[in-house]
């Protein structure tokens, strides 16, 4: 999988060259190009097929997460420009499911990116991830859309 995407970012690279413009849009097209151009030569089926779920369930995260980056963007701003203050912060004992490092650093590093909350620690035996919420209202449905959203693209991506 590693050498696709290595010669998928090649080809990607390549394209840019040959429309001398080396550009974000240009990139991302010479990488559909290039996913197009290794949908038509495959040397095992079942290998792409592989790869190209995992740059499906990829684009799928990030939506999610701009998804969820609107969310708590819009929630952060009304609770700020309230007229009165009515928050309930506090720390959750998230339950990890990931035990892989990269995999929890990711996870983390999306939830602190995400406006409200905070990656506070990983417990030394990866059980837990404490997560620090601005507002934290019902403690379960908090969990649940992690781990039905972020949790869930992440143990997809990493089988």
């Amino acid at each position: 999988m590693v050498t696709r995407l290595f010669f998928n970012i090649i080809l990607a690279f390549a394209w840019c060259l040959l429309q001398d413009e080396i550009s974000l849009r240009q990139f991302v097209i010479g990488f559909l190009v290039g996913l197009s151009a290794m949908l038509f030569f495959p040397r095992s089926f079942h290998q792409e097929r592989r790869y190209f779920r995992k740059v499906t369930l990829s684009v799928q995260l990030v939506f999610f997460f701009v998804k969820e980056l609107l969310i708590a963007n819009w929630t952060v701003v009304r609770q700020v420009l309230a007229p009165e203050l009515k928050i309930q912060s506090g720390i959750v004992a998230y339950p990890l499911s990931l035990q892989n490092d990269v995999l929890i650093t990711l996870l983390a590093n999306m939830i602190t990116l995400t406006p409200g909350t905070l990656s506070v620690e990983v417990a030394p035996d990866r059980q837990f991830l404490f997560i620090h919420f601005l507002d934290v209202d019902d403690v379960e449905e908090e969990i649940r859309i992690i781990k039905d959203g972020f949790e869930r693209y992440l143990l997809l991506i990493a089988q």
